[in-house]
Protein backbone atom coordinates (compact mmCIF):
# COMPACT_ATOMS: atom_id res chain seq x y z
CA UNK A 1 0.00 0.00 0.00
CA UNK A 2 1.51 3.28 -1.00
CA UNK A 3 2.06 5.67 1.72
CA UNK A 4 -0.08 9.10 2.49
CA UNK A 5 3.28 10.88 3.40
CA UNK A 6 4.74 13.73 0.89
CA UNK A 7 8.18 14.60 0.96
CA UNK A 8 8.67 18.65 1.03
CA UNK A 9 11.95 20.66 0.36
CA UNK A 10 13.19 23.15 2.51
CA UNK A 11 16.48 25.58 3.35
CA UNK A 12 17.62 25.57 6.27
CA UNK A 13 20.27 27.78 8.60
CA UNK A 14 21.95 26.46 11.46
CA UNK A 15 25.37 27.32 12.57
CA UNK A 16 25.94 29.74 9.81
CA UNK A 17 25.25 26.79 6.78
CA UNK A 18 22.18 26.17 4.96
CA UNK A 19 21.43 23.08 4.73
CA UNK A 20 18.86 21.98 1.42
CA UNK A 21 16.77 19.34 3.33
CA UNK A 22 14.01 16.92 2.43
CA UNK A 23 11.40 16.17 4.95
CA UNK A 24 8.99 13.80 5.58
CA UNK A 25 6.21 13.00 8.00
CA UNK A 26 4.73 14.10 11.77
CA UNK A 27 7.14 16.32 13.70
CA UNK A 28 5.95 14.90 16.88
CA UNK A 29 7.19 11.10 15.63
CA UNK A 30 10.46 10.40 17.06
CA UNK A 31 13.34 11.95 14.14
CA UNK A 32 15.31 9.83 12.11
CA UNK A 33 18.52 11.78 10.31
CA UNK A 34 19.64 10.00 6.84
CA UNK A 35 23.13 10.49 5.36
CA UNK A 36 23.93 9.79 1.93
CA UNK A 37 27.00 8.73 0.16
CA UNK A 38 30.01 10.46 -1.67
CA UNK A 39 29.70 9.66 -5.82
CA UNK A 40 29.55 11.98 -8.09
CA UNK A 41 26.09 13.33 -8.69
CA UNK A 42 25.36 12.47 -5.19
CA UNK A 43 22.42 13.76 -2.89
CA UNK A 44 19.96 13.21 -0.37
CA UNK A 45 17.39 12.74 -2.75
CA UNK A 46 19.10 9.89 -5.17
CA UNK A 47 19.81 8.02 -2.06
CA UNK A 48 16.69 8.38 0.42
CA UNK A 49 13.68 9.77 -1.66
CA UNK A 50 12.00 6.20 -2.21
CA UNK A 51 12.41 4.98 1.52
CA UNK A 52 11.66 8.50 2.77
CA UNK A 53 7.50 7.68 2.68
CA UNK A 54 7.32 4.56 4.07
CA UNK A 55 9.72 5.32 7.10
CA UNK A 56 7.49 8.32 7.83
CA UNK A 57 4.98 6.07 8.57
CA UNK A 58 6.26 5.80 11.98
CA UNK A 59 9.22 8.68 12.44
CA UNK A 60 9.98 12.12 11.26
CA UNK A 61 12.46 11.47 8.42
CA UNK A 62 15.17 14.25 7.56
CA UNK A 63 17.80 13.65 4.83
CA UNK A 64 19.84 16.99 4.07
CA UNK A 65 22.14 17.31 1.16
CA UNK A 66 25.56 16.76 2.40
CA UNK A 67 27.39 20.30 2.16
CA UNK A 68 29.49 19.86 -1.13
CA UNK A 69 26.87 17.98 -2.72
CA UNK A 70 22.72 18.75 -4.33
CA UNK A 71 21.57 22.16 -3.54
CA UNK A 72 23.37 22.56 0.07
CA UNK A 73 25.30 26.05 0.03
CA UNK A 74 28.88 25.72 -0.75
CA UNK A 75 31.05 27.83 2.63
CA UNK A 76 33.42 30.43 0.60
CA UNK A 77 36.38 29.58 1.01
CA UNK A 78 35.17 26.08 0.55
CA UNK A 79 37.29 23.03 2.61
CA UNK A 80 40.74 22.17 1.26
CA UNK A 81 40.67 18.57 2.55
CA UNK A 82 38.87 15.14 3.37
CA UNK A 83 38.69 15.82 6.94
CA UNK A 84 38.06 19.55 6.60
CA UNK A 85 35.04 18.67 4.59
CA UNK A 86 34.02 15.83 7.13
CA UNK A 87 34.45 19.09 9.57
CA UNK A 88 31.89 20.94 8.06
CA UNK A 89 29.31 18.59 7.51
CA UNK A 90 29.65 17.67 11.35
CA UNK A 91 28.62 21.40 12.55
CA UNK A 92 25.82 21.20 9.17
CA UNK A 93 23.98 18.34 10.90
CA UNK A 94 24.50 19.71 14.62
CA UNK A 95 23.14 22.93 13.47
CA UNK A 96 20.27 21.52 11.09
CA UNK A 97 19.02 19.30 14.00
CA UNK A 98 19.52 22.97 16.53
CA UNK A 99 17.50 24.58 14.18
CA UNK A 100 14.57 22.23 14.04
CA UNK A 101 14.43 21.55 17.64
CA UNK A 102 15.75 17.96 17.98
CA UNK A 103 17.90 17.42 20.75
CA UNK A 104 18.32 13.59 20.33
CA UNK A 105 17.66 11.83 16.99
CA UNK A 106 18.27 7.93 15.09
CA UNK A 107 20.82 8.31 12.39
CA UNK A 108 21.39 6.20 9.36
CA UNK A 109 24.88 6.90 7.50
CA UNK A 110 25.33 5.37 3.69
CA UNK A 111 28.94 4.95 2.74
CA UNK A 112 30.80 7.93 2.98
CA UNK A 113 27.78 9.14 5.40
CA UNK A 114 28.76 6.17 7.44
CA UNK A 115 31.87 7.95 8.41
CA UNK A 116 30.22 11.10 9.27
CA UNK A 117 28.10 9.09 11.51
CA UNK A 118 31.20 7.77 13.10
CA UNK A 119 32.49 11.48 13.29
CA UNK A 120 28.97 13.11 14.86
CA UNK A 121 29.10 9.95 17.16
CA UNK A 122 32.51 10.56 18.82
CA UNK A 123 31.93 14.67 18.88
CA UNK A 124 28.34 14.33 19.93
CA UNK A 125 27.32 11.12 21.28
CA UNK A 126 24.11 12.71 23.89
CA UNK A 127 22.71 13.51 20.49
CA UNK A 128 21.72 10.54 19.15
CA UNK A 129 19.98 7.61 20.21
CA UNK A 130 20.19 4.72 17.70
CA UNK A 131 22.40 4.02 14.66
CA UNK A 132 22.31 2.17 11.51
CA UNK A 133 25.31 1.98 8.79
CA UNK A 134 25.04 0.87 5.62
CA UNK A 135 27.94 0.12 3.20
CA UNK A 136 30.02 2.13 5.37
CA UNK A 137 33.16 3.79 4.80
CA UNK A 138 35.47 5.02 8.03
CA UNK A 139 37.25 1.55 8.54
CA UNK A 140 40.80 0.30 7.06
CA UNK A 141 40.24 -1.68 3.57
CA UNK A 142 41.53 -1.76 0.66
CA UNK A 143 40.80 0.49 -2.43
CA UNK A 144 38.28 -1.87 -5.09
CA UNK A 145 39.07 -0.98 -8.31
CA UNK A 146 35.10 0.45 -8.60
CA UNK A 147 35.87 2.86 -5.83
CA UNK A 148 39.34 3.66 -7.64
CA UNK A 149 37.53 4.20 -10.78
CA UNK A 150 34.93 6.52 -8.73
CA UNK A 151 37.58 8.45 -6.75
CA UNK A 152 38.74 9.31 -10.48
CA UNK A 153 35.77 9.97 -12.13
CA UNK A 154 36.31 14.16 -12.66
CA UNK A 155 39.23 13.14 -14.86
CA UNK A 156 37.57 11.62 -17.59
CA UNK A 157 33.94 12.50 -17.07
CA UNK A 158 32.48 11.11 -20.01
CA UNK A 159 29.19 9.61 -19.88
CA UNK A 160 30.19 5.82 -20.90
CA UNK A 161 32.50 5.95 -18.34
CA UNK A 162 29.67 7.49 -15.68
CA UNK A 163 27.54 4.92 -16.83
CA UNK A 164 30.09 2.20 -15.91
CA UNK A 165 30.66 3.65 -12.29
CA UNK A 166 26.69 3.37 -11.48
CA UNK A 167 26.15 -0.05 -12.81
CA UNK A 168 29.38 -1.13 -9.86
CA UNK A 169 27.12 -0.12 -7.85
CA UNK A 170 24.46 -2.55 -8.41
CA UNK A 171 24.35 -6.42 -7.85
CA UNK A 172 22.61 -6.70 -11.32
CA UNK A 173 22.56 -3.29 -13.04
CA UNK A 174 21.64 -5.12 -16.24
CA UNK A 175 18.10 -6.49 -14.39
CA UNK A 176 18.13 -3.29 -12.30
CA UNK A 177 14.75 -1.44 -12.77
CA UNK A 178 15.61 2.43 -13.46
CA UNK A 179 18.67 2.40 -13.80
CA UNK A 180 19.13 3.99 -17.21
CA UNK A 181 16.95 7.11 -15.56
CA UNK A 182 19.33 7.51 -12.62
CA UNK A 183 22.67 7.46 -15.16
CA UNK A 184 20.69 10.19 -16.56
CA UNK A 185 19.70 11.98 -13.85
CA UNK A 186 23.06 11.50 -11.85
CA UNK A 187 24.90 12.37 -14.80
CA UNK A 188 23.42 15.58 -15.60
CA UNK A 189 24.56 16.95 -12.22
CA UNK A 190 27.33 15.40 -11.58
CA UNK A 191 28.32 17.28 -15.49
CA UNK A 192 26.90 20.52 -14.71
CA UNK A 193 29.18 23.19 -14.87
CA UNK A 194 28.36 24.87 -11.71
CA UNK A 195 28.92 21.32 -9.91
CA UNK A 196 32.11 20.47 -11.40
CA UNK A 197 34.42 23.36 -10.20
CA UNK A 198 33.69 22.24 -7.09
CA UNK A 199 32.63 18.94 -7.04
CA UNK A 200 35.99 17.59 -8.76
CA UNK A 201 38.17 19.43 -5.76
CA UNK A 202 36.28 17.34 -3.30
CA UNK A 203 36.15 13.66 -5.21
CA UNK A 204 40.06 14.59 -5.38
CA UNK A 205 39.98 15.30 -1.97
CA UNK A 206 38.74 12.12 -1.53
CA UNK A 207 41.11 10.32 -4.02
CA UNK A 208 43.94 12.30 -1.89
CA UNK A 209 42.87 11.35 1.89
CA UNK A 210 40.36 8.79 2.40
CA UNK A 211 42.49 7.05 4.50
CA UNK A 212 41.85 9.74 7.30
CA UNK A 213 38.61 9.05 7.52
CA UNK A 214 39.68 5.74 9.48
CA UNK A 215 37.72 5.86 12.98
CA UNK A 216 40.76 4.02 15.54
CA UNK A 217 39.01 1.28 17.68
CA UNK A 218 40.10 3.75 20.69
CA UNK A 219 38.06 5.65 19.07
CA UNK A 220 35.35 3.34 18.36
CA UNK A 221 34.93 1.35 21.58
CA UNK A 222 34.06 4.26 23.72
CA UNK A 223 30.57 4.77 21.55
CA UNK A 224 27.88 3.50 23.54
CA UNK A 225 25.11 3.84 21.28
CA UNK A 226 23.91 0.16 19.27
CA UNK A 227 24.72 -0.02 15.87
CA UNK A 228 22.99 -2.07 13.31
CA UNK A 229 24.86 -2.40 10.56
CA UNK A 230 24.16 -3.98 7.06
CA UNK A 231 26.31 -4.40 4.24
CA UNK A 232 25.69 -5.76 0.81
CA UNK A 233 27.43 -9.41 -0.24
CA UNK A 234 28.22 -8.13 -3.36
CA UNK A 235 29.24 -4.75 -2.77
CA UNK A 236 32.00 -3.97 -5.11
CA UNK A 237 32.61 -0.23 -3.95
CA UNK A 238 32.95 -0.48 -0.10
CA UNK A 239 34.61 -4.28 0.44
CA UNK A 240 32.55 -6.04 3.47
CA UNK A 241 36.11 -5.94 5.70
CA UNK A 242 35.21 -2.21 6.46
CA UNK A 243 32.26 -3.75 8.45
CA UNK A 244 33.87 -6.41 9.75
CA UNK A 245 36.03 -4.36 11.46
CA UNK A 246 33.59 -1.59 12.83
CA UNK A 247 31.70 -4.88 14.05
CA UNK A 248 34.93 -6.16 16.02
CA UNK A 249 35.60 -2.84 17.67
CA UNK A 250 32.10 -1.48 18.81
CA UNK A 251 30.78 -1.64 21.55
CA UNK A 252 27.50 -3.18 21.03
CA UNK A 253 27.16 -4.02 17.06
CA UNK A 254 25.25 -6.39 14.69
CA UNK A 255 25.99 -6.91 11.25
CA UNK A 256 23.57 -8.09 9.09
CA UNK A 257 25.16 -9.21 4.95
CA UNK A 258 22.89 -8.89 2.16
CA UNK A 259 22.88 -11.21 -0.59
CA UNK A 260 21.74 -10.14 -3.44
CA UNK A 261 23.25 -6.46 -2.77
CA UNK A 262 25.78 -4.15 -4.15
CA UNK A 263 26.32 -0.92 -3.14
CA UNK A 264 22.87 0.18 -2.79
CA UNK A 265 21.55 -2.11 -0.10
CA UNK A 266 18.18 0.58 0.39
CA UNK A 267 17.50 -0.02 -3.23
CA UNK A 268 18.04 -3.48 -3.86
CA UNK A 269 17.58 -5.02 -0.43
CA UNK A 270 14.40 -2.54 1.33
CA UNK A 271 12.49 -5.65 1.93
CA UNK A 272 14.89 -7.00 4.20
CA UNK A 273 16.29 -3.20 6.01
CA UNK A 274 13.00 -1.51 6.73
CA UNK A 275 11.73 -4.09 9.24
CA UNK A 276 14.98 -4.21 10.46
CA UNK A 277 15.52 -0.52 10.94
CA UNK A 278 11.60 -0.33 12.36
CA UNK A 279 12.62 -2.71 15.07
CA UNK A 280 15.88 -1.11 15.76
CA UNK A 281 14.45 2.45 16.37
CA UNK A 282 11.66 1.20 18.08
CA UNK A 283 8.44 1.35 15.78
CA UNK A 284 5.29 0.44 18.08
CA UNK A 285 3.93 -1.40 14.76
CA UNK A 286 6.81 -4.01 14.62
Amino acid sequence: MASRHEITERKIEGRGLTSHTLLCGDESKPPVLLLHGAGPGAHAGSNWWHVMPELAENFYVIAPDLIGFGQSVIPDPFPSNIMAWIGVRVEQILGLMDTLGIDKAHIVGNSMGGALTLQLLSEAPERFLQVALMGSIGAPAPRTPELVRLLSFYSDPRKARYREMMHSFAYDADNFVGMDKIVEDRFKIATDPKVMEIAGKMIGSMNAGIEALIMPPSVLGKMPHEVLIFHGRQDRIVPLDTSLYLLEHLQRAELYVLDKSGHWAQLERWDIMRPMLERHFGATNW
